[in-house]
């Protein structure tokens, strides 16, 4: 459910998107309010589920993981067993996103791996039994622009 925001909200949640470590003092000053105003409106935006958390970026190459791939997967429903597999699949480090989506596929899950045999041996668990699920599997060869946060406000939006 949307949350009721005004101009200063969104502002703060703009700024934030950018600078999540922002010192208080320093969006304060950037929004033009005083510093316990700006603290009560950012509790009060954790509250409301708006900022679920504050988090660092990683740039994965620096981390070896230079393979970004997209997994559509589809299949019958998962049995408990089943479920059990892909739930364990999903805690992998090499799983960014998952996601169960409408159409022809079930699942649509972003990886990013070591190399093209470690995307290899994660598809190959998605195709093995308990979880027995066809994939179509997209290597990304560029990325363009990927919105930390998942969203983005402000004039360029």
């Amino acid at each position: 459910m949307a949350v009721d925001l005004d101009e200063l909200d969104l502002h703060i949640v703009d700024i934030l998107l950018r600078d999540g470590r922002l010192p208080v003092t320093e969006l304060a000053d950037m929004v033009g309010l005083s510093r316990s105003a700006v603290t009560e409106r950012v509790d009060k935006l954790e509250r409301n589920g708006v900022i679920r958390g504050t988090t660092i970026i990683v740039d994965p190459a620096a981390l070896g993981r230079t393979v970004t791939a997209f997994v559509a997967a589809r299949g019958a429903s998962l049995s408990p067993k089943a479920k059990k597999a892909f739930d364990a699949l999903l805690k992998s480090d090499e799983v960014v996103e998952a996601h169960t989506v409408a159409g022809d596929d079930c699942y649509f899950i972003k990886v990013r791996t070591r190399s093209i045999a470690t995307l290899n041996a994660l598809v190959a668990k998605l195709i093995a039994p308990p979880l027995s699920l066809s994939t179509r599997t997209t290597i990304v060869m560029k990325t363009h622009v990927e919105k930390v946060g998942g969203v983005a406000l402000g004039e360029n939006a």
